[in-house]
């Protein structure tokens, strides 16, 4: 019943950060816990605000993630600071409800289905997930706090106190000294996770009893399942058109169009049957292929940046390279697209009804707006293919191609509310 995704997650978050350089990135970590409680929080309140803190911190660490790359290229300490002390108060705002409600949710819908938890292994879990939870924040911040005993950021300073050691010169001990502290945390944490959650998954009883009522209570309501998961998809689906918009720092794209194909796959998988069965491989390989433009992109930016988004003699074979290499990107998202287009088609199709006699003018209307979808995201692609171009040699032309992809997200927002509607309609 996703016990073993809950797990998986934890164990992309207890493995420690090295500074500013996630090892086992923390957004997949949160995906994961996520795509386990999909089932668990149709069933329990707790469950279901635990699964809305972590898809919040999934947000959160996506934009962490976006703004990592440009931060990296404008090596300044003093922002790194900021932006690692910022996110670390920000993810533990959400973490510490996330995982007191993740304990509390589980332990009350196990214990309700059967299955005998000893008291002491729920309180040792939640006590310890508070540890875990503050000294993460801790120790990947103090490192950076460093910063601020740097002579070399301070006025008025004497040459005989530059000369004075500071705690910035022992900085790199420092970062590896607390990342051991937070990795002996850490795996205490999810030493009791894999044991709590461990006998969760293994009582046979617990987990028939909870499949066989989230049967009862919400497979029964096919309707409402298409609504829900056409409601997500079309939510994940827009803010994927989102990071496709190409907007530039320091040479660097800070919306990669990776975050936007692990969107674009979860917003094929909401759609469950009505996707096509290329649409799951087809996502996954954007994804491969974004990471890699990603690889090319970072290296070009920071081997040839010249301070400008203009060629000249010595970048224009490079960022030829790497224009070819993000058009063909926007080719196989126009991919994608076109398989979502499709997928949402069928799921209106079959599930909505028309008001009135005229069935099929109705039903064509409603093809019409979801073609209209397709096609908009497909010119958008071209679009903004042919303007990574073009802005080599004329960088306003940049922006069009952000422009283009800001108008469709907004206007593919509004016509899959619509789409959304017609199926709530029937509920």
């Amino acid at each position: 019943m996703g016990h073993g995704f809950i797990i998986a997650g934890i164990a992309f978050l207890f493995i420690p950060a090295l500074g500013v350089y996630d090892l086992m990135p923390d957004v997949i970590g949160y995906a994961l816990i996520m795509l386990g409680l999909s089932k668990l929080a149709a069933l329990n309140g707790d469950l279901l605000s635990s699964k809305r803190n972590f898809r919040y911190l999934l947000f959160i660490t996506a934009a962490k993630t976006v703004l990592f790359f440009p931060l990296m290229n404008l090596r300044d300490e003093m922002t790194v600071m900021l932006y690692v002390f910022a996110f670390a108060i920000a993810e533990t705002v959400f973490l510490m409800p996330a995982f007191s409600e993740l304990c509390e949710g589980s332990y009350y819908l196990s214990s309700r289905s059967g299955c005998e938890i000893p008291d002491r292994e729920y309180e040792d879990l939640r006590l310890m997930s508070r540890v875990f939870i503050i000294a993460r924040a801790v120790l990947v911040a103090v490192p950076e706090l460093t910063v601020l005993t740097n002579n070399a950021y301070k006025e008025s300073v004497t040459a005989e106190e530059m000369e004075r050691p500071t705690l910035y010169d022992s900085k790199n001990i420092i970062t590896l000294g607390c990342a051991a502290v937070s990795l002996l945390i850490g795996a205490v944490f999810f030493v009791l996770a894999i044991r709590y959650f461990g006998r969760l998954a293994k009582d046979r009883d617990s987990v028939a009893a909870i499949r066989k009522r989230y049967d009862d209570e919400v497979m029964s309501n096919r309707l409402g399942r298409v609504y829900s998961g056409a409601k997500l998809s079309s939510s994940l689906f827009v803010a994927a058109c989102v990071f496709l918009m190409p907007v530039y720092f320091y040479g660097v794209d800070v919306l990669p169009e990776l975050a936007a194909a692990v969107l674009m796959l979860f917003a094929l998988r909401g759609l469950k049957g009505y996707a096509d069965k290329t649409a799951a491989p087809a996502a996954i390989f954007a994804a491969v292929y974004a990471a890699a433009s990603l690889a090319v992109e970072l290296y070009v930016s920071s081997k040839y940046f010249n301070g400008s988004y203009s060629v000249s003699d010595k970048t224009a074979a490079a960022y030829t390279v790497a224009a070819s290499v993000k058009a063909v990107g926007f080719m196989i998202f126009a991919v994608l697209i076109y398989l979502f287009y499709t997928g949402i088609s069928r799921a209106v199709a079959e599930n909505t009804k028309a008001p009135t006699f005229d069935e099929e003018g109705y039903k064509k209307s409603l093809g019409l707006k979801c073609t209209l979808i397709g096609v908009s995201g497909i010119v958008s692609c071209a679009v903004s293919a042919a303007c990574t171009f073009a802005a080599l040699y004329a960088p306003p032309v940049r922006f069009a191609g952000a422009a283009v992809f800001f108008a469709y997200a907004v206007f593919a927002r509004v016509m899959l509310t619509k789409l959304c509607d017609e199926i709530s309609r029937r509920l």
